[in-house]
């Protein structure tokens, strides 16, 4: 398994070379400038995700906002983010900002398409992706199917990241049974996802926004208790970013582009702008246009990246066990909250939710795919396969798990990519037409 894992790290490392930055980062720069700094509508964007709609979809705006947070909002936010800068450097953190802030306007690109080019299926709901817009928009059904492929292979993949992850955690603070960890957590899921999207919605509207604000709350404790490390976290993260070292210990030896790397990955995988999943979310909302979805769905990137993440990421490089060259991932995260009273524990309850939202979330994204292509009455099928999958992701390599996640997102962005590009033009054209309406829509 060591040399499978090897084989990984490495055809990862080519995967997410500089072509792959150059698509993700260029896009994502591209989007900005052409629509002129779709962010600075990010409080529109928020006024927006909780407006309602009579318009046609099956779940609203917030129920599509929700579910797209809860399965962006997982073990990544905590146990991705120690990884990457373990990995990386601080200076992982640095671009992993820096791509999140320009990745909303893929992130709004990516929705526009979704709903516009969205159909219902034979159950009367409205599904939509990248692997519908690849097809109804870009005749491209080939590689629609990749897509879908490749998301369904991400999304059981995701149910080894978020099991492994917190079996790891709980068999580090209570020495608790793999299996017990497991099984638990796929009762809690399968209650909740074998109720189908509308139900997802109604557990994720209440669970997201209470989790966030609990782990968010958490992290501010920890970096107000080291607020004199505050200065040498914020001038080491800067460094390490252009320097490409860090300052002691095992990350010593980090390049400037494994710290782009990682920083890009690991920030792809928790905001999921490029790979397009999202999307998924996205065009089952009641919304009257393309445009107001895609300000809702911009605003994911923000609440995950570069509110979550941000603090995840200070709260490790403040602790300074990154240093070490010893910990990764939910280790490392564990000694950054052990500063806490209790830390350990509160640590396993913020794993805890943000594993099992992403759970819920990712296996609608899942089905979804897997309903492209076999038809709509895989759905259960694919729920209990999903079930499945997390038994055996309390059992494997915390860090192969990272790295076949890593090689499974990186192809859902190809085709993604492609079919934002070939359909810029409709992206422009819906934006010109729609925003200002939104905009007053958003100030009533």
């Amino acid at each position: 398994m060591e040399g499978f894992t090897a084989a990984m790290v490495k055809f990862n490392a080519l995967v997410w070379g500089v072509p792959m930055m150059v698509l993700l980062v260029g896009i994502s720069l591209y989007f900005t400038f052409k629509l002129r700094f779709i962010q600075r509508h990010l409080a529109a964007a928020v006024t927006l995700s909780v407006k309602k709609s009579q318009s046609a979809g099956i779940i609203s705006s917030f129920g599509a906002l929700v579910i797209a947070l809860a399965a962006m909002v997982g073990t990544g936010n905590i146990v991705g983010v120690a990884a990457a800068v373990s990995t990386g450097g601080p200076g992982a953190l640095f671009w992993m900002m820096v791509c999140a802030f320009f990745a909303m306007a893929t992130k709004y690109a990516e929705a526009v398409l979704a709903v516009k080019y969205r159909e219902q299926n034979a159950k009367g709901e409205f599904v939509g992706g990248p692997m519908y817009v690849l097809k109804n928009g870009l005749n491209l059904k080939k590689w629609a199917a990749v897509f879908a492929i490749a998301t369904a292979l991400m999304g059981f993949g995701d149910a080894l990241i978020q099991t492994n992850s917190l079996a790891a955690v709980y068999h580090s603070v209570f020495n608790a049974p793999t299996m017990l960890t497991t099984g638990v957590l796929m009762l809690l899921t399968a209650a909740v996802i074998l109720g189908g999207v509308q139900k997802i919605a109604r557990v994720c509207k209440y669970l997201v926004p209470v989790m966030a604000l609990l782990y968010m709350t958490l992290c501010v404790v920890i970096i107000l208790l080291h607020m004199d490390k505050i200065p040498w976290a914020l001038a080491c993260i800067f460094k390490s970013a252009f320097s490409g070292s860090a300052v002691v210990g095992g990350a010593v030896g980090i390049t400037i582009k494994e710290a782009i790397r990682y920083g890009v990955a690991r920030g792809v995988l928790s905001n999921e702008a490029g790979s397009g999943s999202g999307a998924i979310a996205a065009a089952a909302a009641q919304t009257p246009n393309s445009v107001r979805q895609g300000l809702v769905s911009a605003s994911t990137v923000f609440w995950d990246t570069l509110v979550i993440c941000l603090l995840s990421g200070l709260t490790v490089v403040i602790a300074g066990d990154w240093q070490s060259g010893t910990l990764f991932g939910a280790d490392l995260a564990q000694n950054a909250f052990a500063s806490l009273p209790a830390g350990s524990y509160l640590l396993v309850g913020a794993l805890s939710l943000f594993a099992f939202s992403t759970l819920v979330g990712w296996s609608y994204y899942t089905a979804k795919s897997v309903e492209f292509c076999l038809g709509v009455n895989v759905e259960k099928f694919v729920y209990v396969g999903w079930l499945g999958m997390m038994c055996l992701g309390g059992f494997l390599q915390p860090k192969l798990v990272w790295e076949l996640a890593d090689t499974a997102i990186a192809v859902m962005c190809i085709p993604n990519i492609l079919s934002l590009w070939l359909l810029r033009k409709e992206v422009f054209s819906e934006t010109k037409t729609y925003l200002a309406e939104e905009l007053r829509f958003a100030r009533k």
